[in-house]
């Protein structure tokens, strides 16, 4: 459960395409790491000789990174990164007996993506009198791979979060805040 303030963002379509897009990779990475687990317990099962080794379970996401998959490299690698690390925080909840081990992520359904601070700006505008904030720009993307400011309506004040998980909810574009 996503806990903190959810604003509707009203991107342009050409930044919708691409926030899309940073969805279905980091999704893309999430499920191959799920896939790449099944194998290992599979593998390991059959195995008389793996017997007691540790299966990996980390945050590396580069040996999918391929030729086969050149569409990886047009996103920011700290979304790639947020899909491995969603994949290890799912795994430490089915370590902790709070969850079942990760499943496969389907297209269908909520999809969202998780931005850390290195990958979007919140710049204060300000009004008349130079220190009142009145609200903030939400600036989103790197130097190599800008999205732009998305305009969004915040229904009250809102702090600048460590996070945001952009979802789409009902074929719009939402963002939640977080801590």
């Amino acid at each position: 459960m996503l806990n903190g303030y959810r604003f509707r963002l009203y991107p342009t379509p050409e930044q919708e395409q691409i926030l899309l897009r940073w969805i279905g990779c980091q999704r893309l990475i999430y499920n191959a790491k799920v896939q790449e687990d099944r194998y290992f317990r599979r593998f390991a099962r059959h195995m008389v000789g793996t017997a007691g080794m540790p299966i990996p379970v980390d945050q590396r996401y580069h040996q999918f990174v391929t030729e086969r998959t050149p569409f990886l490299r047009e996103v920011p690698s700290q979304v790639l990164r947020n899909g491995a690390v969603r994949f290890r925080q799912a795994y430490q909840r089915f370590f902790q007996k709070l969850g079942g081990r990760p499943k496969l992520k389907k297209k269908s359904g909520r999809q969202s993506v998780w931005l850390t601070s290195e990958l979007f700006a919140f710049i204060p505008i300000e009004e008349v009198t130079p220190d009142a904030v009145s609200g903030y720009a939400l600036y989103v993307g790197t130097d190599n791979f800008p999205v732009g400011r998305i305009p969004y309506v915040a229904h009250r004040s809102h702090a600048v979060p460590s996070s945001i998980h952009i979802a789409v909810e009902g074929g719009a574009l939402v963002a939640v805040l977080c801590g």
